[in-house]
């Protein structure tokens, strides 16, 4: 488990003092599923469910679909009515995992005809849910948890099992009104996972609305905090945009970013094809343009790009309204995808890239090259706590004592040392298993080298150390979960180190890896 400090719940400029912190930060807890062993089960839950957002009126599917149904309207529908949104306090965790099954569950028996179960069962599909949503171990300090209460989000399907629980509180209050027909209501009522938009006459028709919704919560658990104009001239922000309807019922919007969000995107300077960084910023400043109603809102919204870019060393911004990407002058012979093999390779500049693809295609290679990102920060940083440390569990650990560069055990995909201290010799692999589970079996090769006559330990042992215990030091040279990128490592460290321990075979297999 990690937290994500809410950084738009509150000014971080009149913070000065750690207890001014803890009483004004607020944080939201993750219950991360990557590498559990129900990540592919997650994954595979949604999937099979996901089409049924589909089929929730009340779902927006994007950020900007609410404008799609605003701008449809007519200012004669519009008039006397203002728009506002309201939040679901804290969503996730005041859910109850049980009921929100079985709604999920009924909706796609509901809708069975429009789903792909690949393969399996309804049935089947309803105790992958309960192992994805009700088994929810994490570790926080050392000690196993699970979380009793709420959906926990890091859970691939927990915005699904959102929406549709919110859906089924929305569906037997609002939607089974009489009055429903007749209400603003009718004309719009969006829901992005737990930020709600509306229409209404008066503030108290409004809270009426969403009243009746947190009725229908067996649990009495659903809050909310609503956000209405205060006046016709009073803009409403609602995800990326905020919009506000006149005393005419003329509907003005304009692109929204809230204030505490920091003024960062990708940067100028970044390691990136200048491509896409010239594609990002057209990006920016096309949505900002879709978000407006007016040519004065989108020269408004387009201030608020200038400023997000140029913090981030863009010069002249606006030239990227434009922005076309070049495109090649000569025509190769067109290969469709079946007839292309796909080559990926790390991207180091913008030059070398394009000279890569312009000499594939004009000598007609069917290739399909793409650049992956080179080393990033987060891949050479070890972690955002850096002074935290796992406790081995056990206490007999024979492989934590004589790690000389403080690496935990239990790390995985390692391309790790091993000094031998009675000679200094030195021996350089790698693993995709923990560790403790690869060095204790070097532990074993040098303890009894005539139980592993083939191992280079053993063979290490038996001539140079014969009955001496094996007296050893590990440390960790490089951490690669990518078996391929973690044989090329054990090659190039390999070829620096030029360890006398490894077997000539094994270096040999490795020379393959490297490119002379």
């Amino acid at each position: 488990m990690y937290v994500l400090v809410k950084t738009h719940k509150f000014d971080a400029a009149g913070i000065h003092t750690r207890d001014e912190i803890l009483e004004t930060c607020k944080l939201r807890p993750i219950v991360s599923c990557c590498g559990s062993p129900t990540e592919k089960l997650s994954w595979m839950v949604t999937i099979i469910l996901s089409p049924l957002l589909n089929l929730i009126p009340s779902h927006l599917q994007h950020a900007y679909g609410h404008l799609d149904s605003l701008r449809s309207m007519t200012a004669d529908q519009l008039r006397g009515l203002q728009f506002y949104t309201a939040d679901v306090v804290s969503l996730y965790t005041n859910i109850d995992i049980s009921s929100c099954i079985t709604d999920i569950i009924d909706l796609a028996a509901e809708h069975i005809d429009q789903l792909d179960l690949r393969g399996l069962t309804l049935t089947e599909v309803h105790m992958m849910l309960e192992l994805v949503l009700s088994k929810s171990f994490f570790t926080y300090n050392n000690r196993l948890y699970l979380q009793l209460v709420g959906l926990f989000m890091g859970c691939m399907p927990s915005p699904l099992g959102a929406v549709i629980r919110m859906y089924n509180f929305i569906r037997r209050s609002i939607y089974s009104d009489p009055s429903y027909l007749s209400s603003p209501i009718k004309l719009f009522f969006g829901i992005y996972i737990d930020d709600l938009g509306s229409l209404s006459g008066t503030k108290e028709e409004a809270c009426a609305v969403l009243d009746r919704i947190s009725e229908i919560d067996p649990d009495k658990l659903i809050k909310w905090e609503i956000d209405y104009p205060e006046s016709d001239n009073h803009f409403i922000p609602f995800l990326s945009t905020q919009i506000k309807i006149d005393e005419y019922g003329t509907l003005h919007y304009r692109y929204y970013r809230k204030p505490q969000k920091k003024m960062i995107t990708l940067h100028s300077l970044s390691h990136h094809p200048e491509r896409t960084k010239s594609q990002t910023a057209k990006n920016y400043y096309h949505t900002a343009k879709i978000c407006s109603s007016s040519d004065t809102y989108v020269e408004e919204s387009y201030l608020t790009i200038d400023k997000l870019l140029l913090a981030n060393g863009y010069t002249e911004p606006r030239k990227y309204i434009n922005y076309r990407a070049p495109k090649h002058t000569y025509s190769p012979k067109q290969h469709s995808d079946g007839e292309r093999v796909p080559l990926s390779l790390p991207y180091l500049t913008e030059p070398i890239s394009n000279n890569i693809v312009r000499y594939i295609d004009s000598h007609d290679i069917p290739i399909r090259v793409t650049f992956t990102p080179g080393r990033k920060l987060r891949d050479i940083f070890c972690c955002s706590r850096p002074y935290d440390r796992k406790t081995c569990f056990n206490k007999r650990c024979q492989i934590c004592p004589r790690l000389t560069d403080g690496s935990d055990c239990s790390t995985v995909g390692v391309v790790y040392k091993i000094v031998c201290k009675l000679c200094n010799q030195v021996y350089i692999g790698e693993t995709s298993r923990s560790l403790h589970e690869r060095l204790m079996e070097h532990h074993r090769y040098a303890s009894n080298p005539a139980n592993y006559p083939d191992e280079a330990l053993s063979i290490h042992y038996s001539r140079l150390h014969t009955g001496l215990p094996p007296d050893l030091s590990f440390s960790s040279l490089d951490c690669v979960r990518n078996t391929t990128l973690r044989k090329i490592k054990e090659a190039f460290y390999i070829t620096n180190y030029k360890p006398e321990m490894n077997l000539k075979e094994e270096c040999t297999a490795l020379e393959r890896y490297l490119v002379k």
